[in-house]
């Protein structure tokens, strides 16, 4: 029904309702997809965020946290209705302690009419048309409900990028680096309208999973940073979450990056790209990026403020493991040196973002 990842060519200015999701995203190849919210916010002058996700994969016998991952995405259907089984989870982080719902086992459904799309399960729901984008995850106030009565611009700019690992093995993603949203958001009973900045990024990979760095910045005037890399190291044979610096930095790293997009500029991609993770006083690792552009230079500096672990285990020649960890994290300081020379710096207080650092492997 859906064309393989190596037959695929991926269109040059992506269509938000038209192309999301992308038929390709479920290749026969594909090992996992996933869909990925990021909410960024403040309430009471106190930096806050929501990480919500729905994932399936084309493989069975995967623990998710302990939760038996159900069966395969068994996908039926076509292309504009479609239906799969899928995991979704989420966690909320208030500014000084995380809530969190377990990994749960649903069946998602996809409709593509009427120019719109609507993606539907149990927990979760997305509706996107040209006039407006809605989503809605858990929808039980007395816990937690999430209802994003709005997303703008509508519908929001989504960047696509393809990389391919070798002839047959890569990875596409589907994002949305900044937009703006708003709605209710209740906790434990307590309802309130909300609003802030949103990242998303629809992912697709057949590769074995690899650790990687990661990080997501953005700032109230609606610039935004991203910074990103596959590495190899010993850390694929970690066994425990713990953070441990013993093999920090001690990498081989597969590609890299470190974007920077000013309020209404066009993007800056850095090269000669350089990372590193020191350790901080809460045990917890901050990580530092550093950039060429020309004569422009970049270096942001991250300080993590608390850590949430999935913990991914399958059976497969070995009783793999993978860790993917989630920092809610404060820029410490941002320096941009531009084509004329000059150094702006700035701190972190108009800045809201995440980092994550992996380990482990998990082979499809």
């Amino acid at each position: 029904m859906f064309e393989p990842i190596d037959k695929f060519t991926p269109p040059t200015d992506p269509d938000f309702i038209k192309d999301f999701p992308p038929a390709r995203m479920f290749s026969k190849k594909g090992n996992f997809v996933w869909w990925w919210w990021m909410f960024l916010f403040e309430e009471d002058g106190v930096k806050k965020q929501i990480v919500a996700y729905w994932t399936t994969k084309s493989y069975k016998n995967v623990k998710a946290n302990g939760v038996n991952w159900g069966p395969a995405a068994e996908l039926s259907g076509q292309p504009d209705n479609f239906t799969y089984n899928g995991m979704a989870t989420f966690w909320y982080w208030d500014g000084k302690v995380f809530q969190e719902i377990e990994p749960k086992n649903m069946k998602f459904t996809t409709v593509i009419k009427d120019g719109g799309v609507t993606i539907d399960s149990e927990d979760v729901q997305l509706k996107a048309s040209r006039v407006n984008t809605n989503i809605r995850f858990c929808r039980d106030p007395k816990d937690f409900d999430l209802n994003i009565d709005k997303v703008t611009p509508t519908p929001p700019p989504v960047g696509y990028k393809r990389t391919m690992l070798t002839k047959n093995l890569g990875f596409d993603g589907l994002k949305i680096y900044h937009a703006n949203w708003s709605g209710m958001l209740s906790t434990k009973g307590d309802k309130r309208k909300m609003e802030g900045s949103l990242y998303m990024q629809h992912i697709t990979l057949n590769t074995p999973a690899f650790p990687w760095l990661w990080g997501v910045f953005h700032k109230t005037d609606g610039s935004y940073l991203t910074y990103f890399t596959t590495f190899l190291s010993r850390l694929m044979f970690r066994r425990s979450s713990e953070c441990k610096p013993s093999a920090d930095n001690k990498y081989k790293f597969m590609n890299k990056n470190l974007n920077y997009t000013p309020a209404g500029q066009p993007t800056k991609r850095f090269k000669h790209v350089r990372y590193n993770v020191f350790r901080q006083d809460n045990g917890l690792p901050g990580f530092e990026a550093w950039g060429e552009l020309g004569d422009e230079r970049l270096r942001i500096k991250v300080r993590t403020v608390a850590k949430t672990t999935y913990t991914f285990e399958r059976r497969k020649y070995w009783r793999n493991k993978f860790f993917y960890n989630e920092f809610p994290s404060e820029v410490m300081e941002i320096e941009y040196t531009d084509a004329e020379g000059k150094v702006h710096k700035e701190g972190g207080d108009d800045w809201n973002g995440n980092c994550e650092y992996s380990w482990g492997l998990l082979l499809g």
